[in-house]
């Protein structure tokens, strides 16, 4: 490329004394209202670090030139160059760094502008470093100086390890220049230019990170984005597909030419379907200036996708994953391309593209939940299997063994961070998880936190055979959990609160309890704090709590006599834990829970009619009762159903208040066939099961609750084969007219439209839809009562 003139070339008298530490190069097209702003933040920095300033005029057409040649008479440390002809950002860039002299190289957008200490911390990492690249963060404002982001970059973890390259492919790693720095000699070793045309620094950054024998990560937002009108980054064209899917091709042909090892095609495949996607998105933005008509661009997008795929190997239709789950942009690039293999209309192609754009995958305690464990926070007390390993609980952060502080902040950017991973489907943890739904979720946390889990310790006096030392172990409160609880006050986070729960260790050992709980139960007056004890204190705290109405309790018995409660749980003092429940009902039967974990040593059928005789010897009948099994276990075998239906029916018989299965037994309990319940009639007798079992309705049921135990309920049991749900009932604003695939939620009052039998679809809140049932002056007797399955 030609230079127009000595002058403007910078061949003048002027000259730096000392070479530049760095070379900050800005190509310019156009750019008269910004370039000042963005050199006069190039020439105020905090430090004395040596730089010189490159200014490459692309061919603008109004007075940019004019202007970057006024401020290089002002300041030595500014070099003004100019193209031959419009080539695009990237070849301008070339130009400076063959005329740059510095150690270091650095891209600045003429619309951007770089905080006081940009150069200073730049520097000070540089001489920290060995690396050939340092990658820093950025914010970003607005056009009137408004902080957008705080921090662009949530990729600096990715790009300085050791899997960037395949990270980069699958578009994790941020693919701008300007927000990283070059060693000069990097650059010109490895013969790294820019090609001509739009998103030229896709496939530049690829190279760059590929070839580089490190990158250094300086996590500060030092440079400042402005999102500006009309800019590449806010702007779609045929230019702009042509330029990124050249990109692609760039790329492609440098990995298979064999330059990058490494199987690295399942990640350029995710990079052609994210690249198609965000362009997709990008049309639906009104902050987006289309040049072209929707048609145009749509068909240009379809073409270089497809083309870019088939140099790639791949073909169209794309095989869907084996485990079924498809990201949100999958889901996009899927529904485009079989929009434009049937010719539809591009409204119609857009409008689909629309209805799922404010979806993406995420569950209820991930967006809603809190959990404090011992030593750790975690998102979730979910446990499941995929491809043979025990997966679930999982952790936000902690779990190394030191106490930690944190707020509800704290936790609203890991959950988001997590939420980011798992719609990339790079979430290990989450992978394979039962409860993902996609679906219109908003963001983690934005409507507070909804369900609350205290297991800030393992101090227990119990060492049950079905648990483990996480909630046994002796581990004191690793965090003040009286301190969060006030940053959730503070963060208004507790507006829209459903379910407190206090597990792990037992928690009335801890000597912070009464305070905590009640500084709960101050603050949030309609919900009933549900408290898992183990019954072997009798606290005056939660006695009163259950008699205000206030608390639950949930305690597991899990045997019918002493010796056998001894064995499982490990306590010789049966009488007094019996002692304490029979206290703790006189003060509020109906908020009490009493769990029966199934185990091979408790599921005799003696052992269960031992253990309904002694509910009713300690009058107990008022309570509620939760059948469980083991979590450690993969499913719920024929033998254990039958003593489950054992179980539910000595309890119906003996007219306790109200017993359900949890989410524990239907998530391990593979669909009731046929064939299962066959199974059944064997091990327990037609008579006894056909008494045990619900029959199917004449006229259908209705079911309350339209959550995940609801619909477990309805897709793995015999029952709803032939029962037919008339309705749903939630009494949830946000429900209320809704529908469930295809049937319709409706409010509680509903019921008192018609005579149908009623099921409570839900667990922990399955006590207090029963309180709600008969606050509308419903009969208990159109409650199913009989075991569904």
């Amino acid at each position: 490329m030609e230079l127009l003139d000595a002058a403007i070339c910078g061949e003048t008298s002027k000259t730096i004394a000392t070479a530049p530490t760095f070379s900050v190069i800005i190509p310019v097209f156009n750019a008269e209202k910004t370039l000042e702003r963005c050199v006069d933040s190039l020439l105020n920095p905090n430090g004395n670090e040596r730089f010189e300033i490159l200014i490459v005029d692309d061919c603008s057409t109004d007075a940019t030139l004019d202007l970057a040649k006024t401020l290089s008479d002002r300041n030595p440390r500014i070099t003004v160059f100019r193209t031959e002809q419009n080539v695009g950002p990237g070849v301008a860039r070339n130009l400076g760094v063959e005329n740059s002299k510095g150690d270091w190289v650095l891209f600045v957008d003429a619309d951007d502008v770089v905080e006081p200490d940009f150069f200073s911390r730049l520097a000070h990492m540089a001489t920290e470093t060995k690396a050939d690249i340092i990658a820093f963060n950025a914010r970003l404002n607005g056009p009137q100086g408004e902080t957008l982001k705080e921090r662009i970059r949530i990729d600096l973890q990715l790009v300085s390890g050791d899997n960037r390259v395949i990270d980069y492919l699958q578009d994790r790693i941020d693919r701008s220049v300007i927000h990283h720095a070059f060693r000069r000699h990097f650059l010109n070793r490895n013969s790294l230019s820019f090609r001509a045309g739009l998103h030229e620094d896709v496939d530049y950054m690829f190279n760059a990170l590929a070839k580089a024998t490190g990158v250094a990560v300086l996590d500060q937002p030092i440079y400042r984005k402005i999102n500006t009108s009309g800019s590449i980054v806010n702007s779609l064209s045929v230019r702009h597909i042509e330029g990124f899917f050249a990109a692609l091709d760039a790329i492609c042909a440098s990995l298979q030419s064999g330059t990058s090892t490494g199987d690295w095609r399942a990640a350029f495949l995710t990079g052609i379907v994210n690249v198609t996607a965000t362009r997709l998105s990008a049309m639906l933005s009104p902050s987006i200036d289309k040049v072209e008509n929707t048609e145009t661009i749509l068909e240009a997008l379809y073409t270089h996708a497809k083309r870019s795929l088939a140099k790639a190997g791949f073909h169209l239709p794309l095989d869907i994953p084996a485990d079924s789950f498809r990201t949100k942009y999958r889901i996009i690039f899927d529904s485009f391309i079989a929009s434009m293999e049937t010719g539809e209309g591009s409204a119609e192609t857009l409008a689909k593209i629309a209805a799922i754009l404010p979806k993406s995958w995420s569950c209820y305690d991930l967006h809603h939940s809190v959990f404090l464990g011992p030593g750790e926070i975690r998102t979730c007390c979910k446990r499941f299997t995929y491809e043979g390993e025990l997966k679930g609980d999982v952790v936000l952060f902690g779990g190394d063994g030191k106490d930690f502080e944190f707020t509800y902040d704290d936790i609203r950017k890991a959950k988001n961070a997590l939420y980011l991973e798992i719609n990339r489907d790079n979430s290990d943890e989450c992978r394979g998880c039962p409860f993902l739904k996609f679906e219109d979720w908003g963001k983690p946390l934005d409507q507070g936190v909804k369900y609350l889990s205290f297991e800030h310790h393992s101090l227990c006096n119990m060492r049950c055979t079905y648990c483990s030392e996480t909630y046994y172990g002796g581990q004191k409160p690793a965090y003040d959990a009286g301190a969060f609880i006030d940053t959730l006050k503070e963060g208004k986070a507790l507006e829209n609160m459903e379910y407190i729960v206090w597990g792990g260790g037992e928690p009335t050992v801890d000597q912070a309890f009464p305070e905590q709980v009640k500084k709960l139960a101050d603050g949030i007056s309609n919900i009933k704090q549900r408290v898992i004890s183990n019954a072997t204190l009798f606290t005056e705290t939660l006695a009163d709590l259950l008699s205000e109405d206030r608390a639950m309790m949930v305690t597991s018995i899990d045997a019918g006599n002493a010796r056998n409660f001894d064995a499982i749980r490990k306590y010789k003092h049966f009488d007094r834990v019996m002692a304490n429940i029979r206290r703790y009902a006189e003060k509020g039967a109906r908020n009490i829970v009493l769990k029966y974990i199934l185990l091979p040593e408790n599921a005799s059928f003696e052992e269960l009619d031992q253990f309904v005789a002694l509910m009713k010897a300690n009058g107990l009948e008022d309570c509620n009762f939760q059948i469980s099994c083991d979590f450690k276990s993969d499913e719920v075998t024929t033998e254990q159903l039958a003593a489950i239906v054992h179980l539910h029916d000595g309890l119906r018989k003996l007219g306790v208040r109200h017993i359900f299965l949890d989410d524990l037994v239907w998530q391990r309990l593979s669909q009731v066939t046929a064939q299962k319940l066959n199974s059944l009639r064997q091990l327990l007798g037609n008579e006894a099961l056909n008494e045990a079992l619900e029959p199917t309705p004449e006229n259908g049921v209705v079911v309350w609750g339209v959550g995940g135990q609801a619909q477990l309920l309805r897709k793995r049991s015999n029952f709803f084969k032939t029962a037919k749900i008339a309705y749903y009932v939630d009494p949830r604003e946000n429900w209320i007219g809704t529908t469930v695939d295809g049937v319709e939620v409706r409010a509680p009052e509903a019921l008192l439209d018609d005579e149908l039998p009623v099921i409570i679809g839900a667990v922990q809140s399955a006590p207090q839809i029963l309180d709600q049932f008969l606050a509308l002056g419903l009969p208990a007797n159109r409650l199913v009562r009989r075991l569904i399955l």
